[in-house]
């Protein structure tokens, strides 16, 4: 299945409500958020960043469950 590329805004702020939601294990508001995010148009990737370069940015680093 094809998923499409849309791009999003996600704030500053925005990835720090994700941390500490993230930190909680407020898994569900974390889905939320996500769900409610509505895709924007014209955006200029020389001035943005993925969410993937975000977390990888951060240092944030997921490992593969055994």
């Amino acid at each position: 299945m094809k998923i499409p590329n849309r791009n999003f805004i996600i704030t500053d702020s925005d990835i720090s409500d994700i941390l500490i939601a993230f930190n909680n294990a407020d898994y569900e508001w974390i889905l939320d958020f996500f769900e409610d995010l509505e895709p924007v148009d014209n955006i200029d990737k020389a001035k943005s960043y993925s969410f993937e370069q975000l977390i990888a940015n951060a240092g944030i680093v997921f490992e593969k469950k055994k």
